[in-house]
């Protein structure tokens, strides 16, 4: 059994690696299974195919991020604290997880409208914490969605241009404009 369970790491090491650099499209199970050191046939021993193999890996990742931010703010009470704690953990998991970041990046263009829509996703952390700023009095009354899909924006597009050097400041510095600008985007 262990054996069978190597392997299917091995693919899905293999193919997160292959996805994030290539895409998903561009990517075929052949270059996995050599990257993989497997059989092709391998692959549909675990997968169906190319696709359910894209959408459970993103599934994965997806579950992966929200737990370690629902995780980050279990203790945190305050609003503002529990938006800032959001932002640095999404920060830090950009940063320590690079090719599980990427994937869901890339991945949102295919695999997230696959998703059940109750199904939770990281972002409804972010609107479960506004809600509670708007409800507590400490944020303006505006769609959290809305609220969400600014902040998260605002995050996504500093990492990819931090990566691509096009920002000259520290990490460190783009978490704090971040929190910065997140705070103004929800006060009166």
């Amino acid at each position: 059994m262990k054996r069978k369970q190597n392997s299917r790491e091995k693919i899905c090491d293999a193919a997160l690696r292959l996805f994030t650099q290539k895409g998903i499209k561009a990517t075929t199970t052949k270059e996995i299974a050599r990257k993989a050191g497997v059989a092709e046939g391998t692959i549909y021993i675990y997968f169906k195919s190319k696709n359910q193999l894209a959408y459970e890996m993103f599934t994965e990742h997806m579950n992966h991020f929200r737990e370690l931010l629902k995780n980050s703010v279990i203790s945190v009470t305050d609003p503002l604290d529990l938006l800032n704690k959001l932002i640095r953990t999404f920060y830090q998991f950009a940063e320590n997880e690079p090719l599980r970041y990427s994937y869901i990046v890339i991945g949102h263009h295919s695999e997230l409208e696959k998703m059940p829509k109750p199904e939770p996703k990281p972002k409804d952390i972010f609107v479960e914490a506004i809600k509670r700023g708007i409800e507590n009095g400490k944020f303006r009354n505006i769609d959290p969605n809305l609220a969400a899909s600014y902040i998260i924006g605002m995050i996504t597009r500093s990492i990819m241009f931090y990566k691509n050097g096009l920002l000259k400041c520290s990490y460190e510095e783009l978490i704090a404009e971040t929190e910065n600008c997140s705070k103004r985007i929800l006060s009166e």
